[in-house]
């Protein structure tokens, strides 16, 4: 029963396939890193990893909308 109670609380938990396991290293130069804490700053995200994970999902979707359009 006190299992139960903490378990309610705290973040949810994730399905294995939620999980991130992988991890990628990422090198550029000084000005590259720059350019990305204003990004961070403009799209108001927490990390710099978050910012670039919704630069990839921009750039998806627009790559998406793209193919549509040609279709």
């Amino acid at each position: 029963m006190a299992e139960d109670r903490f378990e309610r609380f705290g973040r949810p938990k994730k399905d294995d396939k939620e999980k991130k396991i992988k991890k990628v290293l990422l090198s550029m130069t000084e000005q590259q890193y720059k350019k990305m804490q204003r990004y961070q700053k403009m799209f108001n995200r927490k990390t710099l990893t978050a910012t670039i994970e919704y630069l990839i999902e921009q750039g998806e979707e627009k790559i998406k909308r793209d193919f549509e359009l040609e279709r």
